[in-house]
């Protein structure tokens, strides 16, 4: 077997991040790329990442793996001082993936998780010196409130998918503003007795005290007015704060989505 780098940027990754394996015969049999990026807010603790994805033939996935592994190896020297992780997604019924990178040194303990919960019937109390209003308007613009969100999230939300929430009877954008500057926010949509709690975030600078316990209870105030009895959400298993929300919230876990087995650098 052979394998090779493309000549160009490859589903928008860098050529030298990508590649690709053929047998002898020159077949291709099956491509993979390391994607590396910062999430400082999601991950202060380990905020470097290197997103690893093989789509190869069994035969083949062995030799895609190690050229994947010591690409990331050069990406890491890049910031060696920086703590990272090497990490893969996978269905999380797709045991035969799981196991490759099982016995390839990655452990199965992290993952994209859903979790139920009733509405909050919490007294709704705004902090001292804040207000609680809506994220933005169609004058203020919702790019900047993307902008904010996308911050603290791996896969950014783009003004289409926030066109298709809008469209919901549930739709909710709503925080916590101190003289007109975001200090947390959230924003929920949904049809009927569900909504979906689709992000929320709190700036560093006011963490750990409870401001997005707070938050759930005023915009649960709206909601509980629209008829939302459970709310639902997607949390990743490995982030401190969004567990901390979920047994603050006491929410029960549905189902895993999303398994993401890694290592950490």
């Amino acid at each position: 077997m052979r394998i090779t780098h493309p000549q160009m940027a490859y589903q928008g990754v860098a050529p030298e991040n990508v590649f690709f394996v053929y047998n002898d015969s020159l077949v291709q049999m099956g491509s993979g790329y390391v994607i590396p990026f910062f999430q400082g807010e999601m991950y202060p603790e380990r905020p470097a990442h290197l997103f690893l994805q093989i789509d190869a033939q069994p035969s083949a996935r062995a030799l895609m793996y190690g050229a994947l592994l010591a690409r990331a190896d050069q990406l890491r020297s890049q910031n060696p001082n920086v703590p990272a992780r090497l990490y893969a997604q996978v269905a999380p019924e797709d045991r035969e993936m799981i196991r490759f990178y099982e016995n390839s040194g990655f452990r199965n303990d992290d993952g994209e998780d859903l979790y139920r919960f009733p509405t909050p019937d919490g007294l709704a109390r705004v902090p001292m010196g804040m207000e609680f209003g809506a994220a933005f308007t169609d004058q203020t613009g919702p790019q900047a409130f993307l902008d904010r969100l996308n911050a603290y999230r791996i896969q950014p939300i783009t003004l289409d998918y926030l066109a298709l929430w809008r469209q919901q009877p549930h739709f909710l954008a709503a925080g916590y503003y101190r003289a007109g500057l975001p200090v947390c926010e959230a924003v929920f949509t949904g049809v009927g007795q569900d909504a979906t709690l689709l992000m929320i975030y709190t700036r560093a600078e006011y963490r750990r005290q409870g401001m997005a316990g707070q938050l759930m209870n005023s915009a649960a105030q709206y909601l509980r007015e629209q008829g939302v009895v459970n709310l639902y959400t997607h949390v990743f298993r490995r982030n401190a704060p969004q567990m901390g929300l979920m047994r603050h919230l006491n929410a029960s876990f549905v189902r895993t989505v999303t398994a993401l087995p890694g290592i950490d650098l």
